[in-house]
């Protein structure tokens, strides 16, 4: 049984690194393509949808986030697929109804043009993306992750080739571009469909039946909603303030460097969407012995990743040179993959597992406070963009540590060691580059190979854990 379970473990991971890998490197191009030829307040706008579209999920009120939670760890085949089937075509329904409302509201409200476009294809693309997350959920819940990634690599593939097109043939404004981007998430939905035909066109339960379902979702999901809600916040106000304080061009230069930073984080985060159903079916005593494992590899892996941030930066700068300044915020940003990366495949997924979403959705509050109070003094204080930037990631190490620290609590394990050298780690990264450049990459890297003189003993664990799975 220990065997089967690694093996579906080796084989649900490679999966989803494979897809993330190709994720990450579409991502890639249109980090480096996109903004390289449509222009700055283009790109503005492109990030700005992007941006509007992240918070879509709010409008399904923890409806697929209880689905998750309820069905973690089942087997798709014992699933109750009329009552899914029920639940899919209302969904659609009552998400069709939330966007026209909404449209016609900020319609009314918003008078620029541009982000009139902007507020059109969010609108369109939410309905679509709300009945993916719908089918996506209950494959990862299910531990169906090979159709899970199938699905999110047919929508990079068909955006990517659009929107290479769109360039080749000359085209440099970012309408078509949302365009691309509304096509190829229906077309992931289309493919999602054909996935769970079986659910989705299973003869429906009746509306008195489903709702009492629907309401049991909700009433699971709420929690972790409003705690993903509030996460997304932390760095959405702080955006949110970009955008009002500054111009288009701003935050889309703004964004364009956390779009870097969330590239690295999509390859790592590929882990959370294995490990949850697996945590689910395993025995309580192992979650410790397992985090303190990840929680190794994760930390060691992007510690030693970021190295590399200097001549990365020297090489996006001389591509993107009218980006150059906002890419040196790099320096200050990229640490947060090390803490968002943490918080996603562990604290998160463990979290879920151990159903304490209740405490989850209490330290996002706190940190999303936090981020209201800090761009709030750093827009119309002090007036000053590496203050924000700054705020973002006080804002999450401050939700990381408290977070961790919560659930070290409830798995019984000692982190406050562990969460001093990282904090170390942290300062030595932003110091030395946001300082001293080429030399300050060689004291970081230093600062690396100490770090893992002193992980010495846990580095051992990891490769006697490994060598046990054999």
């Amino acid at each position: 049984m220990a065997k089967k379970k690694i093996t579906d473990l080796v084989k649900n991971m490679s999966y989803t690194v494979g897809s993330n890998v190709l994720t990450t490197f579409i991502g890639a191009i249109m980090v480096l393509i996109v903004p390289k030829l449509v222009g700055v307040e283009s790109y503005g706008y492109y990030q700005l949808y992007l941006f509007y579209t992240s918070y879509v999920g709010v409008s399904y009120l923890g409806w697929c986030d209880g689905i998750y939670l309820r069905e973690g760890g089942k087997y798709y085949k014992d699933l109750r697929k009329p009552l899914y089937s029920a639940q899919f075509k209302m969904l659609g329904i009552f998400e069709i109804a939330v966007y026209m409302l909404l449209f016609a509201v900020l319609m009314s409200v918003v008078s620029n043009e541009n982000k009139h476009y902007v507020i059109a294809c969010t609108c369109i693309v939410a309905v679509g993306m709300c009945l993916r997350w719908f089918i996506t959920f209950i494959l990862q819940a299910t531990a169906r992750i090979k159709e899970f990634a199938i699905i999110t690599i047919s929508e990079k593939i068909i955006f990517v080739i659009f929107v290479m097109t769109l360039m080749a043939v000359g085209y440099r404004d970012f309408k078509l571009i949302l365009v691309a981007d509304v096509f190829s998430k229906y077309f992931s939905l289309s493919i999602g469909i054909f996935y769970c035909k079986d659910l989705v066109f299973s003869r429906s339960a009746p509306f008195k039946t489903a709702v009492p379902e629907i309401k049991e979702n909700m009433s699971a999901g709420i929690k972790l909603m409003l705690a993903s809600l509030c996460s997304m916040l932390i760095i959405g106000v702080v955006r949110f303030g970009i955008e009002n304080h500054w111009d288009i061009s701003t935050f889309g230069k703004v964004s364009l460097t956390l779009s870097i930073s969330n590239m690295v984080m999509t390859a790592i985060n590929a882990i959370a969407v294995v490990m949850y159903p697996i945590l689910r079916r395993s025995n309580a005593e192992n979650l410790p012995k397992i985090y303190g494992i990840m929680r190794m590899i994760l930390m060691g892996v992007i510690f030693g990743g970021i190295i590399l941030y200097y001549p990365a930066y020297i090489l996006l700068s001389m591509w993107l040179p009218q980006y150059s300044e906002s890419l040196r915020y790099a320096a200050i940003l990229l640490p947060m993959c090390a803490y968002e990366s943490k918080m996603s495949m562990l604290v998160t997924t463990y979290f879920k597992t151990l159903r304490l979403e209740n405490l989850m959705m209490k330290c996002n509050m706190a940190a999303l406070a936090l981020s209201v109070v800090c761009i709030l003094t750093s827009t119309f204080l002090l007036n000053s963009v590496t203050a924000a930037i700054i705020s973002i990631l006080v804002v999450l190490i401050f939700r990381c540590i408290i977070s961790e620290l919560i659930l070290s609590t409830k798995i019984s394990v000692d982190v406050t060691k562990d969460i001093i050298i990282e904090l170390l780690m942290t300062v030595a990264f932003i110091v030395c580059n946001w300082f001293f450049g080429f030399v300050g990459m060689l004291i970081y890297a230093l600062c690396y190979g100490v770090y893992l003189l002193v992980k010495k003993q846990d580095i051992h664990g990891v490769f006697d854990f490994i060598k046990s799975m054999r």
